[in-house]
């Protein structure tokens, strides 16, 4: 006899089109570290009188598919479940799938390729030559090709999965120079180059010729404003000064912002007992609230509290195919993976831990005739979260006295990939300076209350950079 191991369990997810429905696709393997997902039936008790004084009959009157998914953070690995915590999508600058090389310097759409613009830095993926999936300059970009600098390119014929992707742009020689506010341009148009207000930059290439002289300037700031030849920027690295950028190709690297939204965003989950041969569905899984852990002496940690519709079992996968592989980057922690902490546009102290969570507020829907839900109502996006750091100086407490609005953001990076976690107006809340014994240290502790940016428009956003520093 079998008895099922925990060790030989894996989660695997596909993205449902309609609510409740388990789409004819190959599920994909999901990296989890915990799990709680069971179909919660209710029964309730007869409340007939019996001379006997026992129960007459006991019948089955509700139930709801529930539970909590853990993580540990690595690259591209909750990336879904973030877009459906947030109720929204991850939104490139450029992206067009289904590229071919039709010459040694064009690649080649069938359309989409006028979201390029010159100046982009443009990455393939996918390609057979390796050559196709380099890093290079937009030089001219039209509906149905993309033109870069040079012939570095091998031609070769479009696929589905062949990938060309703007992760930043790059000015001519010169081009680029740092002000006091922020970048400017002589020749290149940051208008073109699909950036956003509130988004989040990487200055500087690997080379010295693509990065700023002035070694501060090359790091994390925030766009604050964009003009054609002028980009304003905040939350810059400490340090900043005007640079010409003289003899530079100075390179920056943008990724792509999710933020929270309405979209509706359900999957399929199962749970696989590899051992015994059961695998358990879980269908209209959404995503009640998400909740992100960094914290002194741990791995990065993302976890999901789902509600859905129903449940089954069965004895295989319930998707189509054989399920497509989960990614292997590496797991982050907050040691060597937190970049940088701001708040308010400077540093936030020396931090102990942070958490940012967004409740959904959702209900269950119950109907006559239903075992389970017939719907999932959405409320409120509620976004909050706690700040722990060392007691330095009143700064953060006299914002927290004043009931001043101030911004929290930071970014992790692993391998050249990093994302960056902004809640862009935030009330420090529940503040408290703990001192309680001797032979201690003195920490500030606050809760963190979200609100709408007027200048994002959002309450959280998320920045997902596919490279950096390249």
């Amino acid at each position: 006899m079998t008895i099922g191991d925990t060790s030989r369990i894996e989660l695997r997810y596909v993205e449902e089109a309609s609510w409740g429905e388990t789409p004819a696709l190959p599920m994909r393997t999901l990296r989890a570290k915990s799990q709680s997902l069971d179909f919660a039936v209710r029964y309730a008790a007869s409340e007939e009188f019996r001379a006997d004084r026992q129960i007459a009959d006991v019948a089955q009157v509700d139930a709801g598919a529930a539970g909590t998914v853990g993580m540990e953070i690595s690259f591209g690995a909750a990336d879904a479940f973030l877009e459906a915590a947030l109720f929204g999508r991850f939104a490139a600058a450029a992206e067009v799938a289904g590229a071919g090389v039709t010459s040694t310097s064009v690649y080649g759409v069938t359309s989409g390729g006028g979201a390029f613009a010159a100046g982009h830095l443009v990455r393939g993926a996918g390609f057979t030559a390796a050559a196709d999936n380099g890093l290079w300059r937009v030089t001219a970009a039209s509906a149905t090709e993309v033109t870069v600098a040079g012939t570095p390119l091998a031609v070769e014929a479009s696929g589905a999965d062949k990938t060309i992707k703007a992760v930043g742009f790059e000015g001519a020689s010169g081009d680029v120079t740092a002000t006091a506010t922020g970048l400017a341009s002589t020749a290149l148009d940051f208008t073109t180059l699909g950036l956003k207000v509130g988004q989040w930059i990487a200055i500087g290439g690997a080379a010295a010729g693509q990065r700023f002289a002035t070694a501060p300037n090359n790091g994390w700031a925030r766009i604050a404003g964009i003009a054609a030849h002028v980009l304003t920027l905040d939350h810059r690295p400490q340090g900043w000064a005007t640079d010409a950028g003289s003899g530079r190709t100075v390179r920056v690297f943008l990724g792509d912002v999710l933020r929270n939204g309405v979209e509706e965003i359900s999957f399929s989950v199962e749970r696989d007992h590899a051992d015994i041969g059961q695998v358990l569905l879980f269908r209209g899984q959404m995503a009640r609230l998400a909740r992100l852990t960094v914290a002194t002496g741990r791995i990065l940690e993302a976890s999901f509290d789902l509600v859905g519709k129903d449940a089954a079992r069965g004895a295989a996968s319930f998707g189509t195919g054989d399920p497509v592989p989960a990614g292997t980057a590496p797991v982050m922690n907050a040691v060597g993976n937190v970049v940088l902490v701001r708040e308010g546009g400077g540093t936030a102290g020396i931090v102990r831990q942070m958490t940012v969570q967004i409740d959904n507020n959702l209900r269950e829907l119950k109907a006559v005739g239903t075992l389970g839900n017939v719907g999932i109502g959405v409320g409120d996006a509620a976004v909050g979260g706690t700040l722990e750091a060392y007691f330095e100086d009143g700064a953060l407490y006299d914002k927290y006295l004043a009931a001043a609005d101030t911004t929290l953001a930071f970014v992790v990076a692993e391998a050249g990939q990093a994302y960056v976690v902004t809640l862009p107006r935030v009330k420090l809340a529940g503040g408290r300076i703990e001192a309680g014994s001797r032979n201690g240290d003195c920490v500030l502790r606050f809760e963190l209350m979200g609100q709408r940016d007027p200048l994002t428009g959002a309450s959280i956003q998320i920045d997902r950079l596919r490279e950096f520093g390249s």
